[in-house]
């Protein structure tokens, strides 16, 4: 339905200020059931996108297809498929903070050795996931004919009084700003920022991380919030001040690093150098409605300050 919805709004060559009742109360009604808003957002648009081809073979690349895509084709589809990989891969490294905590509350620094190494492990494997995105999506092909159709309500100049879905008592009739898609949705970097204990300066920046959770599933969130409200591994490894432990830990701070320096690469690549050949397009503002260049060198340069 987000997907219908999204191809109403950029379909033609004007954007729709009014969703028809038709789309609008179903698509609003069916946000209330999932705990989030009426567009699409990142959990729609990839983590639930996705069916096996092979059902004995492993949730990778080149073993999934996409369940629904706006026009297809080979750029579309891989972009899309990335994040899906990335996302299973994490699963190694969302295991890993449980059980680092766990050995932090046992008092275990063996243990946590062995958590920390599968943490590392599970980021390396999302890196490694996430360089392939060049093999099959072009930037051109995706800034010309995949971003378009993921652009929220918010700070767009084609949207200056957002978007009314009409029929929805509960919105009053009232133009709408909702984000647009984005990986800032994805709960794997938050909870990795939780369990290292890495910190974002209270600015602008931070409230819009804030603000994206209520694009996630809530149980997502739950989990990120309750990894931030678990034992400090950071600061037992501190207290252990032992060279192994402080190593591994290092190590996840430096990979989460380098995740985040290869997204904002593809951001210039993808993004913004692509912008400066097309006048009109806004190259300062991401789909989720930010100056995406200054916020990604900005979590990159974040993380790399806070190794032990």
């Amino acid at each position: 339905l987000s997907y219908i919805g999204m191809a109403y709004q950029w379909s033609e060559n004007q954007a729709a200020h009014v969703i028809p009742a038709v789309l609008a109360k179903p698509w609003y009604e069916l946000g209330v059931k999932v705990g989030r808003p009426p567009i699409l957002s990142y959990v729609s648009y990839s983590i639930d996108n996705w069916y096996r081809l092979d059902p004995k073979k492993e949730i990778e690349c080149g073993n999934i297809a996409l369940l629904q895509c706006f026009l297809g084709g080979q750029d579309e589809e891989w972009f899309i498929l990335i994040h899906i990989d990335i996302e299973k891969k994490a699963g190694i490294a969302l295991h890993a903070i449980e059980l680092a905590q766990k050995a932090v509350v046992a008092n275990d620094s063996d243990a946590l050795d062995i958590a920390l190494t599968q943490l590392r492990d599970g980021i390396k494997s999302m890196y490694d996931v996430l360089a392939r995105m060049p093999e099959k999506c072009d930037p051109y092909v995706y800034f010309h004919r995949v971003r378009p159709y993921i652009f929220g309500w918010r700070n767009n100049p084609a949207l200056p009084n957002g978007v009314v879905y009409e029929g929805v008592e509960a919105l009053g009739g009232k133009g709408m700003t909702y984000r647009g898609e984005t990986g800032a949705q994805s709960a794997i970097v938050p909870a990795l920022d939780g369990v290292l204990g890495i910190e974002h300066e209270r600015d602008e920046l931070r409230e819009y991380l804030m603000e994206m959770r209520e694009y996630m599933p809530p149980k997502h969130v739950a989990f990120i919030e309750a990894v931030e409200a678990g034992p400090s591994v950071r600061e037992f490894v501190k207290k252990v001040n032992r060279a192994s432990t402080r190593e591994l830990f290092n190590q996840s701070v430096e990979l989460v690093a380098d995740f985040r320096a290869m997204h904002l690469e593809y951001a210039g690549q993808y993004i913004h150098s692509q912008a400066q050949k097309a006048p009109g397009n806004p190259s300062a503002v991401g789909t989720g409605g930010t100056p995406f260049m200054t916020y990604l060198r900005k979590h990159r340069d974040e993380t790399k300050a806070q190794s032990l």
